[in-house]
């Protein structure tokens, strides 16, 4: 077989690390490159694995997408949805599972499959009723809103057949540079229409516009539909009332023209900062930490910064 190359390619999640801290992006996509067959106590190893690494509030958001995706992959293939109290039960059991291999810093052991919590790693005192109150509110309640959803009554009334994708990894091309897309769910609707849906368990922000529009883009290409024919949207999990609200996304030429500006103007900018672009080649000098300090209390690369 022949060696992985690292190769450049580009992501919403790489987007975001990058604008957050020049350190951790180099940390993530070029460091702990090779971690995952490196020796455990060298430091490639120990970067890898601290980059698996989330806070409480990703990883609830994860637990929330994961199970979301397995309900739904389960619908798919036999055609009958989990009840409610189906769904929260294995949730519970999957998140107290990897809490408590968290806590007990089981991750270190782990070959690649890592789930592991930065409170955990650095110690962080969090209180029981804080833990309480994200389970509740985050996992919980998101799957609940979702459940009392229109956006979820619209899929289960939605044939099986026209079903496009559940949480799966995918790629295509953009002006030479691989992006990677992981849409929610996507279906063609009654009139033809690509629907594109993206959860969410945070608050809206701008950045969740242009993800979805980017979506937009790659689903004109995947399903072969014109741009107009392509309807994205973000379900907002957590928040007020009892149901998951749907928040529509312009597609229009100009909204999807301001999302390949973004992206290209991302990727020239992390291009910019390496040492041989053509060979995606990076030198951790030229990375350097972020100058505000609060990005670190959740970032898991304090350790091999300095900055406990």
């Amino acid at each position: 077989m022949a060696d992985l190359q690292n190769e450049f390619s580009w992501s919403k999640s790489r987007h975001e690390k990058f604008a957050e801290c020049r350190r951790a992006y180099f940390y993530t996509y070029y460091g702990s490159w090779g971690g995952w067959e490196a020796a455990h106590g060298s430091e490639v190893r120990e970067l890898y694995v601290l980059k698996k690494l989330s806070s409480r509030w990703q990883w609830a958001g994860s637990v929330v997408h994961a199970s979301l995706k397995q309900m739904l992959s389960a619908a798919r293939v036999t055609g009958t949805f989990w009840t409610l109290e189906k769904l929260l039960e294995r949730t519970r059991a999957r998140a107290r599972a990897e809490w408590s291999t968290s806590r007990e810093k089981a991750y270190w052991r782990e070959a690649s499959k890592i789930v592991g919590l930065v409170e955990h790693e650095y110690g962080e005192p969090v209180a029981g009723a804080d833990w309480k109150k994200l389970y509740e509110a985050t996992i919980d309640g998101g799957l609940r809103r979702f459940y009392a959803s229109a956006a979820f009554d619209e899929i289960r009334r939605t044939p099986r057949d026209r079903w496009l994708t559940v949480d799966e990894l995918d790629s295509w091309d953009f002006e030479g540079t691989k992006i990677w897309v992981a849409i929610d769910f996507a279906y063609r609707d009654a009139d033809g229409r690509v629907q594109v849906l993206d959860w969410k368990t945070g608050k809206e922000r701008g950045v969740d516009h242009t993800q979805v529009g980017i979506y937009a883009l790659y689903a004109q290409r995947k399903w072969g539909v014109p741009a107009d024919a392509v309807v994205p949207g973000l379900v907002y999990l957590v928040g007020e009332g009892e149901a998951a609200e749907r928040v529509s996304v312009a597609a229009d030429p100009a909204a999807l023209e301001g999302c390949q500006t973004a992206m290209r103007t991302s990727i020239e900018g992390m291009k910019a900062m390496l040492a041989d672009p053509a060979r995606n080649l990076a030198r951790l000098d030229a990375f350097p930490m972020s100058e505000a300090r609060e990005s670190c209390r959740r970032c898991p690369f304090r350790r091999p910064c300095g900055r406990l």
